[in-house]
């Protein structure tokens, strides 16, 4: 039989890439972690993680048990919540603009669902203008939004420093006007790309306009264009500009949590709210998880 804590800790080191984050979301020291995976290694009779330099890498057998441990797991949790007379069983509906989409939501989601996987979830992404809008209007229950000054109770969780982003090799930032790839005319980070363009008198002109990362991106990535991305959402295989390609500096992002007011709450709100937390509140985004 295998064990589901030396599982859990065994998927915890796959995900978090580290022993040291491993030990500290399953709350057991780095030593008592070590020793799960060791007794997990002798059961199966096979190595799990194999040297590669400082760190581990998973060995081929490793990847061949990631999948059922994760079901393993799933099926322990939801054994636990069905039994549970206080078990989180609703629907909740999460808000998320699209830049921000592929860098947070599978950290957020994956903490979520593991403890409570009978919720349903959906998620809406948008512009933090419209999804504030929503929140107004109660057809969201929380929202994570950016340019947070602007929308009133908005509770602030991270700050990042805004980026110029090419694609790898491109030269695009070196042309004049600048091609540039961004959202529409209410999106904070364009404001802020052009506004300092225009003080620093840099021609530019927009070669590709949308609300969707999803269509951003292969421009950037064949470096027909220049975008701007907080640091944390910027994808591998993009290269962040500095000082000396020769374009003024961006401010400060903020992101931040909308929700609706608190009588209107539900208890599952308030379960993912806190999740949402934990992760815009950690160090890099793509390693919360």
């Amino acid at each position: 039989m295998l064990d589901t804590d030396q599982l859990r800790s065994f998927v915890a080191i796959v995900d978090t890439g580290s022993f040291t984050r491993a030990a500290e979301r399953v709350h057991k020291t780095q030593s008592a972690v070590s020793m799960h995976v060791r007794r997990l290694e002798e059961r199966l009779g096979r190595a799990l993680f194999l040297k590669n330099g400082r760190g581990v890498r998973l060995s081929e057998d490793g990847e061949r048990l990631v999948e059922h441990a994760r079901r393993m797991l799933q099926v322990e949790a939801e054994a636990v919540a069905a039994l549970s007379r206080n078990a989180l069983a609703g629907r909740i509906r999460l808000g998320i603009p699209d830049d921000y989409a592929e860098a947070v939501l599978p950290a957020i989601l994956t903490r979520f669902t593991r403890r409570h996987p009978l919720v349903e979830i959906s998620v809406v992404c948008d512009s933090s203008i419209l999804l504030s809008e929503r929140i107004a209007a109660r057809d969201l229950d929380l929202a994570v939004v950016t340019d947070c000054a602007e929308f009133d109770g908005t509770e602030v969780l991270r700050q990042e420093q805004l980026r110029w982003v090419v694609g790898p090799g491109s030269r695009a930032h070196e042309q004049r006007p600048l091609p540039l790839a961004l959202s529409g005319p209410s999106c904070a980070w364009r404001r802020a790309a052009v506004g300092r363009l225009d003080e620093a008198g840099i021609a530019w002109k927009l070669v590709v306009v949308s609300a969707n990362q999803a269509a951003i991106a292969p421009i950037v990535q064949s470096g027909l264009a220049i975008t701007v991305l907080p640091e944390s959402a910027v994808r591998p295989g993009q290269r962040v500009l500095d000082a000396d390609d020769g374009l003024p500096a961006l401010p400060i992002n903020r992101m931040g949590l909308l929700e609706v007011p608190g009588a209107r709450r539900t208890a599952e709100a308030k379960v993912l709210a806190e999740e949402v937390r934990a992760v815009l509140k950690a160090g890099p985004i793509l390693n919360a998880a």
